[in-house]
């Protein structure tokens, strides 16, 4: 059961990116598509960037559960949350609560991830001197 619990935060992450945020984006909500059409992201149409944002925290969201690809999601799901917190103060929606919340947590799960033999964030694991 211990060995389960270090992943909450993986799941708090991943549940704020896909229920929060994907989900709206990729289904058009109309919430979403007012604030991307305000935003006009690459000065493309609001569906690009709803959906690329979109699609880039599903897969951050997915990503953060498999050791190999942990590190890149935690910082895209960061970036994307540094995103929404600017929008946020940008476009007067409030204070971005979730937002810092989610970046503090892909933080967290980006300094915590690291070789499983000598525990240093830096280490591939590939050439640890210690065996995992």
């Amino acid at each position: 059961m211990k060995k389960y619990l270090k992943f909450i935060p993986h799941i708090v992450f991943a549940g704020i990116l896909i229920f929060m945020g994907a989900i709206g984006k990729l289904t058009g909500a109309a919430p979403t598509v007012s604030i991307f059409e305000q935003i006009n992201f690459l000065g493309q149409d609001e569906s690009f960037g709803r959906i690329l944002v979109g699609l880039g925290q599903l897969g951050a969201a997915i990503g953060v559960f498999f050791k190999p690809t942990r590190k890149i999601a935690a910082i895209i799901g960061i970036a994307i949350m540094l995103g929404a917190i600017y929008f946020h103060y940008a476009l007067e929606l409030g204070a971005p609560t979730v937002p810092i919340i989610t970046a503090a947590l892909g933080l967290w799960i980006l300094s915590t991830t690291g070789c499983t033999g000598c525990k240093k964030v830096t280490c591939s694991g590939k050439t640890c001197a210690i065996k995992n």
